[in-house]
């Protein structure tokens, strides 16, 4: 069975044939927004796909003494692509550390929760204005045949994440600061 790993590293090729080191810097832009992979792990579940015949890759002359490999997706890792889009994703526990953290807030000095509120609402405003940024680049929805619409469908669900996040950060600072 493939991971979730995989199929992001299978959407990252079905835009075109890359190596290793150009799949990680894919992973981290735009991928990152939405799933994070070290560069180990790029490279191990690469092997899987591999073996299980989903990508393939020619060794190129590279800048060293090695040649560097140059993935592509298969026939069969695009079939395995394309169905795995339209299921549902798998169950997985929502884990949310601040969260978790405001649950116990109660337990805390009001003072400090403020700060870290306050310090998370920083975060989400800067990561929302970078997103807004990156939004400005495109003029409007693509067409969804188009591979550029992931990004911006993407672009979209994040947008709507950072706006939602920084405004309950708003919220627990002001619920903080009128207990202080």
């Amino acid at each position: 069975m493939t991971s979730t790993l995989g199929y992001a590293i299978l959407a990252v090729l079905a835009r075109g044939e890359r190596t290793g080191y150009e799949i990680a810097a894919a992973m981290r832009r735009p991928v990152s927004y939405f799933w994070t992979a070290r560069h180990s792990q790029i490279h191990a579940e690469l092997q899987k796909l591999a073996t299980g015949g989903l990508v393939a890759f020619d060794a190129r002359h590279g800048p060293g003494p090695q040649d560097k490999k140059v993935y592509r997706l298969t026939a069969e890792g695009g079939d395995a692509l394309r169905v795995w889009v339209t299921e549902p994703p798998r169950e997985r526990p929502e884990r949310d550390e601040l969260v978790l953290k405001t649950y116990a807030s109660w337990l805390a000095d009001p003072g400090l929760v403020r700060r870290l509120f306050a310090e998370q609402l920083r975060v989400h405003e800067e990561r929302l204005a970078e997103y807004e940024r990156e939004e400005e680049l495109f003029e409007g929805p693509p067409d969804p045949g188009d591979p550029r619409f992931g990004n911006y469908a993407t672009l979209r669900c994040g947008l709507g994440y950072e706006r939602h996040r920084a405004e309950w950060c708003r919220w627990m600072v002001a619920q903080l600061s009128a207990s202080l």
